[in-house]
């Protein structure tokens, strides 16, 4: 099973053309339902009394929810955001933590003897919290965002000196490492000992760092973009689930991996919300799989 810890969040998205409110989001939410797709995923997160009960049944369906957790007395994390006219710039509105202000997340005794965990986009505070209730992980793959890089700089290099992917975007990395060059910023990260870097880089593709190698994959060309939220961490959980689901690292799985993510990224932007990852069957991401390699390859 692979064990993915995050927020859960009900999103409000402003678009140029169209206001959506309290759509279900959060980083746990889009990974888990882009690696369940492909291998068994848990979850460990915490939601409210708000958290309405189609999404709650949407995860019963697709995900182990022994480490699920409802709070009657709080309400679910909120996150409203704005998007320009080129959807590629997000701003933040608005964060209410809610429930994950004071959370500690406990793991559930199955999860602690699992391999492959995700450690999505949280307090840092709270992802060392997780790693330190495993017993032994295979590999441990990390996310977060400018707002913890700004606030909790040494937790979050603590945390990466804890784990073995890592997955960041352009702006992240320069500004965790302080650099206007994602290559000087991928050396730097490389020798703190993780074995992975992913940088993702939106309609630009992404670019897999490892000690060994740089790995470039463009993004797959889609016709209409809707909404990018949670692109990155459905990128993320296409490559987590096809590394699981192999079973096995190495270089040739790692690059099908980077491919993947890419595919996965491509489908969550045609809606709003996670709407087109529950719709989603594998067959569709075998054959826009192929459609991408088509592309790319000679």
């Amino acid at each position: 099973m692979i064990v993915s810890f995050g927020s859960i969040a009900l999103d409000t998205t402003r678009t140029p053309t169209l206001i959506r409110k309290d759509i279900l989001g959060g980083s746990c939410t889009y990974f888990s339902l882009a690696s369940s797709l492909f291998f068994k995923t848990g979850i460990v997160g915490i939601v409210g009394s708000d958290f309405p009960e189609n999404y709650l049944e949407i995860f019963r369906n697709r995900l182990d929810l022994s480490g699920f957790k409802i709070e009657k007395s709080k309400k679910t994390f909120k996150y409203d955001s704005s998007f320009g006219n080129d959807l590629s710039i997000r701003t933040t509105n608005i964060t209410e933590l809610n429930v994950y202000k004071d959370y500690n997340p406990v793991l559930p005794y199955k999860y602690r003897k699992e391999k492959y965990i995700y450690l999505g986009n949280i307090d840092p505070k709270q992802q060392l919290q997780v790693i330190d209730q495993l017993e032994k992980p295979c590999y441990i793959f990390m996310d977060t965002i400018d707002y913890w890089i700004k606030t909790e700089r040494s937790k979050v290099y603590e945390v990466i000196q804890r784990v073995n992917g890592l997955f960041l975007n352009e702006e992240e990395i320069k500004l965790l490492c302080e650099t206007k060059s994602i290559l000087k910023g991928a050396y730097k990260l490389l020798d703190l000992n993780i074995d992975l870097l992913v940088v993702k880089r939106g309609a630009k593709g992404a670019v897999m760092f490892t000690k060994d190698y740089i790995f470039i994959n463009p993004s797959y060309l889609n016709t209409e973009v809707v909404d990018p939220t949670g692109a990155g961490d459905s990128f993320a959980g296409g490559f987590v689930g096809h590394l699981v689901k192999k079973d096995k690292i190495d270089d040739k799985t790692l690059k099908e991996s980077l491919i993947y993510g890419n595919v996965l990224g491509s489908f969550a932007i045609e809606r709003f919300g996670p709407e087109r990852l529950v719709s989603l069957s594998l067959n569709e991401i075998y054959e826009r799989y192929r459609k991408h390699c088509s592309m790319v390859f000679f």
